[in-house]
């Protein structure tokens, strides 16, 4: 697959129209109605119908559209890691949850420490790391554990935590005050889509117990699923790291979930094992996943794994 075929696709659905989108790359429009005519062949099928207004997408053409973008972002960040000396880069995939009790100050000490490290930092829900890992993207991720892993990776885990039950003050939600799953059943939920791993062990939990699951808004920002909470447009379900340095307000309250936990896991790209920026990157995720601890920080947090 000629990849710049795919971006000039993009750029004719972007813009609408073959002449002006030619314009814009710097191509005679014949030129790039062949290259059009050339993905077609190759994907089997007409991605455009033209019409006086312009180049109106087809069902096959919607498809490839939101199919497309996700496939180029990897292709580049698979080429810009390819371009980069192995011993001198470091691809590390965090939740966005890990923001400040993990992911600030990691990036402080690496870059302090080892100043001739390359390092990328791939902030991202769950599902969107794991799909980074798929295509062997990261050289560690920060991700819930699972079994089996993903292909290619080898998993430890690191601390166990709460789910909590954020709502508005006036829902009264107290983090000294556990509540049972039964308070969530019927609740308006702001969370991200599936298959986000809270999102669906939320809903199976409350299905299990014949209990009502129901969605307000799907967000994958964890910034915005807080605010539209602070709003009143329904509840949410986070790990209780997620609200830490969130500055959470007179507007929030929250509790931890009776029964409900998230285990972390340092997941560790096979291929590069050999890494030394690797090696170095895995100690210093260890050892700052340790101090947060430590510091007593992290709500209802409690070491497993290689920390135990």
């Amino acid at each position: 697959m000629d990849f710049q075929l795919i971006e000039y696709f993009l750029r004719v659905v972007e813009i609408g129209s073959i002449n002006r989108a030619a314009a814009s790359l710097g191509l005679s429009q014949p030129s790039l109605s062949r290259h059009i005519a050339s993905l077609e062949h190759l994907m089997g099928s007409t991605l455009f119908t033209r019409t006086q207004s312009g180049m109106q997408l087809t069902e096959s053409g919607r498809l490839l559209s939101e199919k497309a973008r996700p496939l180029l972002r990897q292709f580049a960040m698979l080429k810009e890691q390819v371009a980069q000396k192995a011993n001198g880069q470091l691809a590390i995939g965090i939740p966005p949850s890990w923001k400040y009790l993990f992911t600030a100050p990691y990036v402080e000490k690496l870059t302090e420490q080892f100043p001739g490290i390359a390092l990328r930092v791939y902030e991202g829900v769950s599902n969107v790391l794991r799909d980074y890992m798929y295509g062997r993207l990261l050289d560690l991720a920060i991700v819930p554990f699972n079994t089996p892993p993903v292909a290619g990776y080898r998993q430890t885990a690191l601390v166990r935590e709460p789910m909590v039950v954020v709502g508005r003050s006036r829902d009264g939600l107290r983090q000294d005050h556990p509540v049972n799953l039964s308070y969530l059943d019927g609740l308006k939920f702001v969370l991200p889509g599936r298959p986000n791993v809270a999102r669906v062990q939320l809903e199976h939990a409350l299905e299990r117990k014949g209990m009502t699951f129901s969605i307000a808004v799907e967000t994958d920002t964890l910034s915005l699923n807080l605010d539209l909470v602070n709003r009143g447009v329904g509840f949410t379900v986070v790990p209780a790291c997620s609200l830490h340095g969130h500055g959470l307000g007179h507007g929030i309250s929250w509790a931890p979930i009776k029964g409900q936990y998230v285990t972390w896991a340092l997941c560790e790209n096979e291929d590069r094992l050999h890494s030394t920026a690797m090696q170095e990157g895995r100690k210093l995720a260890i050892h700052t996943v340790m101090e947060a601890l430590q510091k007593e920080v992290w709500i209802g947090a409690e070491p497993v794994g290689v920390l135990k």
